[in-house]
Formats: C-alpha cells, structure tokens, sequence
C-alpha cells in the first residue's frame, strides 16, 4: 500500500466549480475564465469530476457535454478541494483505499462542514467505487504532503504543527507513516510565504519532480530561500545520497503580498499544469520545468485571479490515482 506519486498515472482530477456565492462572487468571470483554462488542459489528457453546489450550475459549466467530464452535485464550502479531496493509496495487492481526513479550513479560518461531507458523497460515485473510504481522525490537507511515490514524504512542520497541536513532532511523524506506508518523512520548517493562509502548506515551497528530485521556489526574501535550499540539501534518499535540487524562479514584478509560486504545478497524464500570472518570469518557470520534465507537456495555466485567494492550480484540484492491479 503507497501513495504513488502525482506524475503516475491518473483515474481523474477533482476540482470544484466557482459558484456565484462566497469569495468568488466579486470576480465570477475572472475565476470562471482561469477555471475554464484549467479543466480545458485537463480534459486534453484524462477525465475530469467537477462538484457543483447545485443543478443549476450545469448551465455555466463549460464542456458540460464533454465524455471525459463528471459533473456531480454535491455541497461544499470551498473551491480548494485539494485540501479536502480524498487521498488515495494503491496495492498491487489489496484494495486502493481513499483516506478521508479531518478538513478544519485551515485551523479554523472558514466554515468547513459540507467540505467534510464531501468524500462520502463523492465516492459513491461509479467513477471511484473501487476506492474503500477510511475515515481517519486527523486534521490533514492534502497540499500539505507531497509524496515521491517510493515511500518517502514531503512536508512542512511549520504547517502541520499547526494543524495538529495536541501531538509533538515525533508523534506526527509517526501517524503519517503508519497512515501512508511510510519509509521517510522529509519536513522542512520554515514559515509561509506572505498571505498564504494555509500556514505554509508544501505545495506553494518545495515538491517531488521524480524519486530523486526536488523543486523549491524562490523568493523576494533572500534568507528564506536560503533556508530553504540549506534544509533540502541535509535531505538524502533511501540510498543516502542527496536530492538533485532545482530551483524555481521567483515571480518577479507580481503583488508581493500574495503568495504567488511556481511551486503549485498539476501534473495530469502526460502534462504539467504551471500557475501562470502574466509576467516575465513565467517563461523561466515554464522552460525550466519543460526541460526537467522531458514526457510531459508544459501547459501555463492563468492564476491571477486564483492567487488573490492565496490558490493556484494545485490548490484548485484533487488527483485520483489509477490503481495499479
């Protein structure tokens, strides 16, 4: 049992239609356009389940009529549904199972009881009924941990220390690597980058490109990434050898207090998903990952509208694992 990693093959990508309501209500058509952008290059490559808040949001739902699109409504509070969203392990042996963790928004930010409610309903669904629901009593979001896929996970304890109050740092260490099969937790400690109000989950800094690498974005701070790049490199794999390491561009000439990162890429089948924010250093971003990522095609996604509620394609969506039986 493993939490493969995101560049493996997928069943599908969750995401959560923008509705008329709550934070997006002052720019509907904005997100609506980014959203478009964004299930547009994820249909090119696999399917695509979408909740709705209601029926009638069918009517505003673009390639409603899509064969690879999977509409289904269901009630939820946020759009983030990565951090919500189940988080699917695999076996080559025993039934794939999607773990259903506590989901508080963000310790306690925002109202988060129909998110919670979310995976029971949507794993009912044909689409996803080999997936066993595990309800585990934690607090955990999936942008949150980053897995390589090979037993080793990525995190920030900054964050999950946060999260998770009443255990020490060992104990949660612990958990993590009973609930997902663990060999290794990699955490580096280090606080979010400005207006990100997930408390510096590990998608917005550092992530898995393949078994053995690494990208962290860098930043306007100096000592910052500094610190970050020092605390990846203590980091070595199951042979003790260190992670090839790359570095992201920082996002230059862009709002400094919104968290804006290169960091928050979807991989999909056969693609990866960049946040683009229309300035120059998009085009580093989008060369560097091309070049690192030789099998996929690099695809930009506008998230000018996405960052201004701290998100971008990674926060935007949820990935299902094709069990690999």
């Amino acid at each position: 049992m493993r939490q493969p990693a995101e560049w493996e093959r997928q069943r599908a990508t969750l995401l959560a239609w923008p509705g008329g309501d709550g934070d997006w209500a002052s720019s509907l058509a904005e997100i609506r356009a980014e959203y478009t952008a964004l299930l547009d290059a994820v249909l090119a490559h696999q399917r695509a389940v979408v909740l709705l808040q209601s029926k009638h949001d069918i009517d505003g739902l673009p390639f409603a009529d899509h064969p690879s699109l999977f509409p289904v409504e269901i009630a939820h509070n946020d759009t983030w549904c990565r951090d919500y969203g189940p988080i699917c392990l695999t076996s080559t042996t025993d039934a794939s199972v999607a773990l259903n963790f506590t989901f508080d928004a963000w310790g306690g930010k925002y109202q988060a009881g129909e998110d919670n409610r979310v995976n029971e309903q949507l794993l009912k669904l044909e689409l996803l009924r080999d997936f066993e629901r595990v309800d585990v009593d934690l607090e955990l979001e999936g942008g949150a941990i980053d897995s390589n896929g090979a037993g080793r996970l990525l995190v920030n304890w900054s964050c999950l220390e946060k999260r998770l109050p009443q255990l020490d740092r060992r104990a949660i260490d612990s958990e993590l690597r009973r609930r997902f099969h663990l060999n290794q937790i990699h955490g580096i400690d280090l606080p979010a980058l400005p207006g990100d109000d997930t408390d510096g989950h590990i998608d917005t800094i550092a992530r898995f490109a393949a078994p053995g690498t690494i990208v962290y974005q860098q930043h306007q701070d100096q000592r910052w990434t500094e610190t970050l790049s020092g605390q990846l490199r203590a980091m070595t794999d199951d042979r003790g050898r260190p992670y090839e390491l790359i570095a992201l561009p920082e996002v230059a000439g862009f709002d400094p207090t919104l968290p804006a990162n290169y960091a928050n890429f979807l991989f999909v089948n056969g693609a990866c998903l960049v946040p683009a924010y229309g300035v120059k250093s998009d085009e580093r971003a989008q060369r560097l990952l091309a070049e690192l990522l030789p099998e996929h095609e690099v695809i930009p996604i506008p998230a000018r509208t996405m960052i201004t509620q701290f998100g971008g394609p990674h926060c935007a969506t949820m990935h299902i694992p094709e069990p690999t039986r």
